[in-house]
């Protein structure tokens, strides 16, 4: 598999902060709240950069509308 078709699979990869700004909460928020509810994402390492991928949080979002009721429960 090429780079492009990984990411036309996972979606362009994106930082903490662009992932906050997708969502519209603080990147404190995803780091706190989401990553210990399972926001799906990529470690570089053990104490490495965070990675996440547009189309994995996206599906995950829309998972978590559907199954919870949203973010906030």
């Amino acid at each position: 598999m090429n780079r492009d078709q990984v990411i036309t699979e996972l979606g362009e990869p994106l930082s903490i902060r662009e992932v906050a700004k997708l969502i519209g909460v603080s990147p404190w928020s995803v780091r706190n709240r989401l990553l210990p509810s399972g926001i799906p994402c990529f470690r570089c390492g053990p104490n490495g950069k965070l990675i996440f991928y547009r189309a994995a949080v996206t599906a995950w979002l829309i998972s978590r509308q559907q199954t919870k009721g949203g973010l906030n429960r």
